[in-house]
């Protein structure tokens, strides 16, 4: 799973302008992640995650890798899935919708080291172990081209997952387009990052708490901005109305925590608005969180805590320094009386 986000994040953190496919995905799915760039590339969010970038030098990684291997991430990839199987415990595969620039990138990255070619029931793949590209595992990509000439690269942490996603591609395996696993996937208009999973595993093992959360069967979340707002959606899916009803019950109480515990905090007021934002509400077998909030006003929070936070890394290295010569003046004295 490491190597696999690994060749995520070198090859591109972007999602596509046409919307989730459905028909990319094998019918088993019960996990899928997506994120549209196009849309989130018009955002205020996005331009406020450009200056970051540049102010911190982040930036240079990415021209380095672009002069390296000719393909500009934010640009040249349109879409990333990332999704997991039933069968599975963790996702394997992530596809990436590209220009035809992948082609000369591909080109460049067979000369790294460990590649290797291979080929099995007339699908090619190409693989690379120990190196840059994998990190300690190995990873297996294939390249499957659209009518329109769209490129679309799988790629996965293991060749089983990269033979099957292949075939799902090449219509030669059911996709979720014509039926399947029961996983709901409809992110909605607008929404730039969407996520849905069948189960919410694990979570019965912490605290009471999430024991109630555990009731859940099932998770969607969405995120957008439009008209200068941030609009936030999070569906938890139960088997019984009365399981929602608990689970509703638990989110206030959580909130409700959360706010007694920042009140009187001095700089808590910009976080007490957002979760005064919240609202939750039960229909059926679904708890739904929303939330929405104006963009400007959430980036001057964030750009608040931000400075807070550097304060107080400034003040740790104030006290440290201090510390630091206090001691070696201690020092100094008692060599001084030792002599």
């Amino acid at each position: 799973m490491q190597s696999l986000l690994l060749t995520a994040a070198l090859l591109a953190p972007v999602w596509t302008s046409d919307g989730l496919q459905r028909s990319a995905l094998p019918a088993d799915v019960d996990f899928v992640a997506h994120l549209d760039v196009e849309g989130l590339k018009t955002t205020e969010l996005w331009k406020e995650f450009q200056t970051h970038l540049s102010a911190e030098g982040d930036l240079d990684d990415l021209e380095e890798f672009q002069e390296r291997y000719g393909i500009d991430p934010f640009t040249d990839v349109r879409a990333v899935t990332l999704y997991k199987m039933k069968s599975e415990e963790e996702p394997t595969v992530a596809l990436f919708t590209t220009s035809t620039k992948i082609d000369e990138a591909l080109k460049r990255l067979q000369k790294e080291d460990g590649y290797r070619r291979l080929s099995e029931g007339g699908i090619e793949l190409h693989s690379w172990s120990e190196s840059e590209i994998s990190g300690h595992d190995t990873v297996y990509s294939y390249v499957h081209t659209r009518s329109s000439g769209e490129r679309v690269v799988l790629i996965a942490s293991n060749k089983e997952s990269a033979l099957r996603g292949a075939r799902v591609l090449r219509g030669e395996e059911p996709s979720h387009a014509v039926g399947g696993a029961p996983l709901l996937i409809a992110p909605d208009p607008g929404s730039f990052l969407y996520v849905s999973a069948a189960n919410i595993p694990h979570l019965s093992e912490f605290s009471p708490a999430s024991q109630v959360f555990g009731l859940a069967q099932g998770i969607q979340v969405d995120l957008g901005e439009a008209g200068g707002f941030l609009r936030a959606h999070l569906a938890l899916l139960t088997s019984l109305p009365e399981q929602a009803r608990q689970i509703s019950d638990v989110v206030r109480g959580l909130v409700s925590l959360g706010g007694l515990a920042l009140t009187g905090e001095p700089t808590a007021e910009p976080v007490l608005e957002l979760l005064r934002s919240l609202r939750i509400s039960t229909r059926g077998n679904e708890v739904a969180v929303d939330f929405e909030y104006s963009v400007r006003e959430l980036i001057e929070i964030l750009r608040s805590v931000d400075s807070d936070d550097d304060e107080a890394d400034e003040a740790d290295e104030a006290d440290e320094e201090e510390h630091e010569q206090v001691e070696i003046r201690e020092r100094k004295h008692v060599e001084k009386r030792d002599h």
